[in-house]
């Protein structure tokens, strides 16, 4: 019976490690975020141009090349831009996959909690990045100067969420 009994707390005590060991993390799932809509804006370093791209659940894509007027600054994110003569508009589709990949990537990053405003990490020749994510649930705004350059944890996070739109829109700039 003894004999019995070492072998039960063996079997117990292996299955025990098996779960610590195995990735049973006690972590839950993120619920996927239902995005309505992402704002992409990229301030393009020395030269003054600005790269925006509007992207809906509609799987609609509405990219603004921008040449902002010397000494104006503009709402992107509320709709503002300079005369009609100093941008130029392109529409497009993403696919079903693109969009589920990117949602994903932004869940994962759990982007709603990340920082709103980087500061500059020490880079002297960078661009400036700022993405928008409207939810069902609300509204979340990051970025700044070089974000999701540093090897910070906020700023991987950033990165990886910055880096999955630019998969999704095919930029090729990983």
């Amino acid at each position: 019976m003894e004999k019995l009994k070492k072998i039960f707390v063996s079997i117990l005590a292996a299955a025990l490690c098996v779960f610590a060991f195995a990735g049973c993390t006690g972590q839950t799932p993120k619920e996927p975020l239902d995005v309505k809509k992402v704002t992409y804006l990229i301030y393009c370093g020395d030269i003054q141009e600005v790269e925006m791209y509007v992207i809906t659940d509609d799987l609609k894509v509405t990219h603004y090349t921008i040449w902002p007027e010397d000494g104006k600054d503009y709402d992107y994110f509320a709709g503002e831009l300079p005369s009609e003569d100093n941008y130029e508009v392109t529409e497009s589709e993403m696919t079903e996959e693109n969009w589920k990949s990117m949602v994903d990537a932004l869940t994962e990053a759990d982007f709603m909690t990340i920082l709103e405003e980087f500061t500059n990490n020490g880079a002297m020749d960078a661009s400036t990045y700022y993405i928008r994510v409207e939810t069902s649930d609300g509204v979340h705004q990051s970025g700044g100067y070089n974000a999701g350059g540093s090897q910070d944890p906020e700023s991987r996070r950033y990165s990886d969420a910055r880096q999955a739109i630019e998969r999704a829109l095919d930029r090729g700039v990983y």
